[in-house]
């Protein structure tokens, strides 16, 4: 059969069509198979990195964990340039409450461990970032302590464990200068937990060479009526009182009983300045004591670019600096310093980044120690001044590169 002219122009012009439409189609999957130079597909872009934190947010040791978070959080967004990343790697922080439990801790540890956390931080309670240590040891993940200060928490044995606070030994440093010790009596007058016996350890390993002698006075954590304890310092008849109290929920009750039953009289107190919210407190019973106050840290001690910035930043946000807001910074230029060349978080490489990692925090030159793990920095002695209504620090003198 012979086809009309036309129709075999309408089946050129079919075929034509089929033809242009096969190489578009070849056309469009080698494309979507190659990815031009420089642009990196979405599905590379870096996973987040997860970040656990846990201190205590509640209980009496809450005014810690709260100053530590607020630190924590405004040095990551401040060290990030607002960022909250790393070489493209999010930060993304979980946050659980320890109310100073160890049983809770662990439980938040180890469910953020299961759920691929390698970096974990925080704690204000030193019997719980005692029992965290060995947990980090166990499963391999790098724990930053917080502000708990007992010294046996960090140590050569344990590679995984840094701190971003102080060691008691460091918050006694201070004291090296104390005078008049030889044959004299340091009353301790402690809580009976971790925290009061890593201050009884470091009391005598500071005072001791000194020639003074000891008498303990062990407080029950569960104690509300402090007056037997104060009767027994007074017995004592020390020439200095050294009080070591973390609890801010009972630190004024426990104070005013020593003043009631008249121990400042006779015994210098010897403690360390705690929190903004016991300044006044704090000056007005121990006023005319000529008491002996060390300190981490507390606004304003020290001028730095990073120190400026923080308080003018939490100033427009209506928020008020702490003893433990540093401790918490610190924290957070470890976390970015563990990531450095490491988004998808190596933990022996994390450890590596962070020994010897020498910076100039909130209140100066920081080092972490490469074995031991603990921040090489600055000390300080101080002392209340009436200032109007209210009593504000004073420094005495800043003993600089103090070591644990």
């Amino acid at each position: 059969m012979v086809l009309p002219s036309r129709g075999l122009k309408n089946i050129g012009a079919q075929l034509m069509k089929k033809k242009t439409l096969v190489r578009l189609a070849v056309v469009a999957i080698a494309s979507a198979l190659v990815v031009p130079a420089g642009i990196v597909p979405a599905t590379s872009a870096p996973a987040d990195i997860k970040v656990g934190v846990i201190t205590a947010t509640s209980g009496g040791l809450k005014s810690y964990g709260d100053a530590y978070t607020d630190g924590l959080e405004w040095g990551l967004k401040y060290y990030t340039q607002g960022t909250m990343a790393v070489n493209g790697a999010k930060i993304v922080l979980t946050k659980k409450d320890d109310a100073g439990d160890p049983t809770a801790a662990t439980a938040a540890f180890k469910d953020m461990v299961a759920n691929g956390t390698k970096i974990i931080v925080g704690t204000a309670s030193s019997t719980v970032g005692l029992t965290l240590a060995p947990l980090a040891q166990q499963n391999k993940v790098l724990y930053i302590s917080g502000p708990a200060k007992n010294d046996a928490i960090t140590g050569a044995t344990n590679k995984y464990v840094f701190r971003s606070g102080n060691t008691s030994l460091q918050d006694l440093a201070p004291l090296a200068g104390l005078a008049g010790l030889s044959g004299k009596k340091v009353v301790l007058f402690v809580e009976d937990n971790a925290f009061g016996a890593g201050n009884i350890a470091a009391a005598r390993a500071i005072l001791g060479p000194k020639g003074a002698t000891f008498e303990e006075i062990k407080v029950s954590t569960t104690a509300t009526d402090f007056t037997p304890y104060a009767k027994k310092a007074v017995d004592a008849a020390g020439k200095y009182i050294f009080i070591a109290w973390s609890n801010a929920g009972t630190v004024l009750p426990m104070l005013t009983s020593l003043k009631q039953q008249g121990v400042y009289k006779t015994t210098t107190p010897v403690t360390g300045l705690a929190g903004v919210a016991t300044y006044d407190f704090y000056g007005t019973l121990l006023d005319g004591a000529n008491a002996v106050l060390t300190n981490s840290y507390y606004p304003g001690v020290v001028k730095t670019s990073a120190a400026a910035a923080l308080a003018s930043d939490f100033a427009k946000a209506g928020k008020s600096q702490d003893l433990f807001t540093e401790c918490g910074v610190n924290a957070a230029q470890m976390i970015i310093r563990a990531l450095k060349g490491n988004t998808s978080v190596n933990v022996d490489t994390a450890i590596t980044n962070l020994e010897g990692f020498s910076f100039i925090g909130v209140k100066g030159q920081i080092t972490v120690d490469a074995t031991k793990h603990y921040l090489i920095q600055p000390m300080f002695l101080v002392a209340l001044d009436k200032s109007g209504a209210h009593y504000v620090p004073r420094l005495v003198r800043i003993i600089q590169k103090v070591t644990a």
